[in-house]
């Protein structure tokens, strides 16, 4: 099947802001303790109903673990046509990539850092040590992975990332030997044997689905498949069918008994059909396309900092609105207005020039001395 147009940048940056969208109302919707007994109002739907649908927005984290792997599949893909990489590259693509997201992390961890400490609202515990492997761990993005403190518990997706970026070299070359089999070696042990309500494993069952999906263009292909020769049919028939498998895979998933039984395989499935949903019939909409592609490009902004201003600096002025998309529209334009002055603030000090410095040299060390290493070896 030839494919007509590729999944593009523009189209991540879309999905990342339907992502971005749902982790807000997750987090400000979903409990009633995460409203810290303020008023909302959630016309037209009821209370019951929003709180529900806010819930099932947690799969923002299976839509953000999914497009990160779908990217770096298709940035090695670039490099080694036939993932042949040898375990040294395969290193420095993991270091290349890990410094990546902790240098881009910087700006926004000293900004997040230095408010909660001049407003008193750091979440470290008060011991200086304690306090200062803490916020070591937390930059270095690794803190909930070794259950230290962090300064916002939304953070720990941080620690999430790395594990993606760590397993990918040796996803690919499984994957290269054993193509879709690899859904299998993840699918069978993640079911039985994986601790499937910690948040560092239960989200794994993206990384094969977007490994297969990004070698193959399956979602171009999900896109372009025609049902009926008739193109408006088509595209009905096929609205049907995928809002009913999205809705029924949303349904199963917040009854109890799907998540006791099936909450790993389903946290891999949803975020696919969100965003096999999203690609064919949301994200190249006129306006909404402008929207969800402007929200994207600050969604790793919005991501750091959103959390602080809703529950430690001015929850009160965010709740004060009163009806819940009033809420998420302030939350959501208060966190973008941050994330442009602290865009501004790299621009200023040409940050990414400075950190391309840095990841260079860094990276650059690296190979000297794991050639070093090797050729010692030998």
């Amino acid at each position: 099947m030839n494919v007509k147009s590729r999944f593009t940048k523009n189209n991540t940056l879309a999905m990342k802001g339907i992502a971005i969208s749902f982790l807000l109302f997750y987090h400000c919707f979903s409990k009633k303790s995460r409203m810290g007994g303020m008023y909302v109002d959630f016309a037209p739907l009821s209370r019951e109903a929003a709180m529900m649908i806010s819930r099932c927005m947690v799969q923002c984290v299976g839509l953000f673990a999914f497009l990160s792997v779908y990217g770096l599949t298709r940035s090695v893909k670039k490099k080694y046509q036939s993932y042949e990489f040898s375990g040294r590259e395969g290193t420095m693509f993991v270091l290349e990539r890990y410094l990546h997201l902790v240098l881009f992390f910087t700006i926004p961890f000293f900004f997040c850092m230095g408010v909660t400490f001049l407003t008193d609202t750091s979440s470290y515990a008060k011991g200086l040590v304690s306090a200062l492997v803490s916020i070591v761990m937390d930059f270095f993005c690794v803190g909930h992975l070794f259950g230290t403190q962090v300064l916002i518990s939304t953070w720990w997706y941080l620690s999430l990332e790395v594990l993606l970026i760590v397993f990918l070299p040796f996803v690919l070359r499984f994957y290269r030997k054993y193509s879709w089999l690899i859904v299998l070696m993840f699918l069978l042990p993640g079911s039985f044997l994986i601790e499937k309500h910690v948040h560092l494993t239960k989200y794994l069952f993206v990384m094969p689905l977007a490994v297969c999906f990004a070698d193959q263009d399956v979602l171009e292909r999900i896109r372009d498949f025609m049902i009926v020769r008739n193109k408006w049919m088509n595209k009905i028939l096929k609205f049907a069918i995928e809002t009913i498998v999205m809705c029924a895979l949303f349904m199963f998933w917040y009854s109890k008994w799907g998540r006791n039984h099936f909450e790993f395989v389903l946290n891999g499935l949803i975020p696919v059909s969100v965003i096999c949903w999203s690609y064919e019939f949301l994200i190249n909409l006129p306006v909404i396309r402008e929207i969800l592609q402007f929200m994207g490009k600050h969604s790793a902004n919005v991501f750091y900092i959103h959390s602080f201003i809703r529950a430690k600096w001015i929850g009160n002025f965010v709740y004060s609105f009163g009806h819940a998309f009033l809420i998420w529209f302030v939350l959501m334009a208060s966190s973008i207005v941050i994330s442009i002055f602290l865009e501004g603030i790299k621009k200023a000090v040409r940050f990414e020039r400075l950190s391309g410095k840095i990841s260079d040299g860094i990276l650059g060390w690296a190979d000297k001395t794991l050639w070093c290493v090797s050729r010692n070896d030998v």
